[in-house]
């Protein structure tokens, strides 16, 4: 067999086509209809949260660990439009999104909803961004679709160059973030080879060791695996990959070991089975600053709210909650939210009220107050704000109070705390968060005495469940 170009360009894929005509995934917009399969098993590292933490090289070297094993099943349509200048976007359809993740002993199932089942992933500068166009995501649902594995750049594993049997070309590095969803690659590579060929495919190998980063939490992959090209289409039709992957602890997220196990089966497609096409799907995103917020919701506490990805959820009982805004691996920002005992129905707290129960609470310290006001959330409840101003241990600090209260008497505070350095990176986090929340009617079927009673954590249940509610 002579040598041929694995052409990474759908456009040209014709190019190099055995015979008859190009398929309809080749052209700027090519369609896909991909089924995946993830399985992995090994351990997380939970970052210890108690005092005289020993670390070296900024590495927290004692840390729990537990064991984690997980299974999920993608099954969906995909469009891609390609964008030197605006970015790469593309339209997902799911037919299938599940995964179920033991850690430990804790089960935990999440399945796409009904509403989301449309996805739209655009690259930007900030990294990826995935949204429904319906309503915003709960994290448990954007990691779910985003996966281990971009497929909108699996074929930049194929080469423009022209190979033979035996042949073996590198990955471009930024290619390989892309496709493996790091921010980047910082050193290593993935090398593919040519090891069979036919009229119809061509059978391809892939191994490689690659350093990189997510979120700036540095991670160690070692891939092995093997694919198969449809030399009619031009595309990569089937992709089976093992994948040892070690992640330090980072400030939002455990650290973990594990082997994962990845099957792709990618067949072209005519046309997206819902009808609709990138386009249609980019009409319905307002701006990409908009469509990357996500659902958070505490169902123990009886609320939500929308807020940025970079918040998460480090713990929630039900009675009070702990988030926290991580940018580049380093908390910014944390918020208090705690449910208040509900007033009768129709009475509210005044400003003056709450100004006077804040400087009760900071007399003793030596803060001042620098300002106080009041308004209507998007969802029409009550917000009071308070934000003080103080030092602790030397350390200029700010600290944001909110009440938040509607017509039918549920309460609940909220505490930002930040550093003042931190105040440009925070912007009006907290006014977007305070913004869209939302109290809902606590369940007429429970008496709220013993939903708090068994709501209250246990010594051991805290401590092998960092977070009871997921950012959902």
């Amino acid at each position: 067999m002579g040598a041929f170009a694995l052409e990474r360009t759908l456009g040209t894929a014709h190019r190099y086509a055995s015979a008859g005509e190009p398929a309809k995934a080749t052209g700027n917009r090519p369609t896909f209809r991909i089924r995946s399969v993830l399985e992995l098993q090994g351990e997380v590292r939970l970052k210890n949260q108690g005092p005289g933490v020993e670390r070296r090289n900024g590495k927290q070297l004692v840390a729990r660990t537990a064991g984690v094993q997980s299974t999920a099943t993608l099954d969906y349509d995909e469009q891609v439009q390609r964008d030197p200048i605006l970015g790469d976007t593309c339209v997902q359809y799911f037919h299938e999104a599940s995964t179920e993740i033991k850690v430990d002993t804790h089960v935990t199932k999440t399945q796409l909803r009904d509403s989301c089942r449309e996805i739209v992933k655009h690259s930007a500068p900030t990294g990826m961004i995935s949204a429904s166009p319906a309503q915003p995501l709960f994290a448990a649902e954007r990691d779910l679709v985003e996966g281990s594995l971009n497929t909108m750049y699996l074929d930049e594993l194929l080469t423009d160059d022209q190979v033979g049997i035996g042949d073996k070309w590198n990955v471009d590095s930024a290619a390989v973030a892309r496709l493996l969803n790091l921010d980047a690659v910082h050193d290593g590579n993935l090398t593919v080879c040519l090891v069979e060929s036919n009229k119809e495919q061509a059978q391809l190998t892939i191994d490689g060791r690659v350093t990189g980063s997510v979120r700036n939490v540095a991670t160690e992959m070692v891939v092995e695996g093997k694919a198969v090209l449809d030399r009619r289409g031009g595309f990569v039709s089937w992709l089976a990959l093992q994948t040892q992957e070690t992640r330090e602890i980072g400030e939002a997220e455990p650290g973990f070991e594990i082997t994962a196990k990845l099957r792709i089966i990618r067949a072209a497609a005519d046309a997206m089975s819902h009808g609709r096409t990138v386009d249609d799907a980019m009409r319905d995103i307002p701006s990409w600053e908009s469509a990357a917020m996500l659902q958070f919701q505490s169902d123990r506490g009886f609320y939500r709210f929308l807020a940025d990805r970079r918040w998460t959820t480090y713990r929630d009982n039900g009675e009070e909650a702990t988030l926290r805004f991580i940018v580049g691996n380093r908390r910014v920002a944390q918020c208090n939210i705690a449910n208040l005992i509900d007033y009768e129905p129709g009475r509210q707290l005044s400003l003056e009220g709450f100004q006077a129960d804040v400087q009760r609470w900071i007399d003793t310290a030596g803060h001042e107050i620098l300002e106080a006001s009041e308004r209507l959330s998007s969802t029409k409840h009550r917000l009071l704000r308070v934000v003080v101003g103080g030092t602790t241990e030397g350390v200029p600090i700010r600290w944001i109070y909110y009440h938040v209260s509607n017509d039918e008497g549920r309460r609940l505070s909220m505490t930002f705390t930040l550093d003042e350095s931190s105040q440009e990176t925070f912007g009006d986090q907290d006014q977007q968060l305070a913004g869209t929340i939302e109290l809902l009617a606590w369940p007429s079927k429970l008496n709220p005495e013993e939903l708090r009673e068994e709501t209250k954590p246990t010594p051991s249940k805290a401590a092998s469940t960092p977070k009871k509610t997921s950012a959902r």
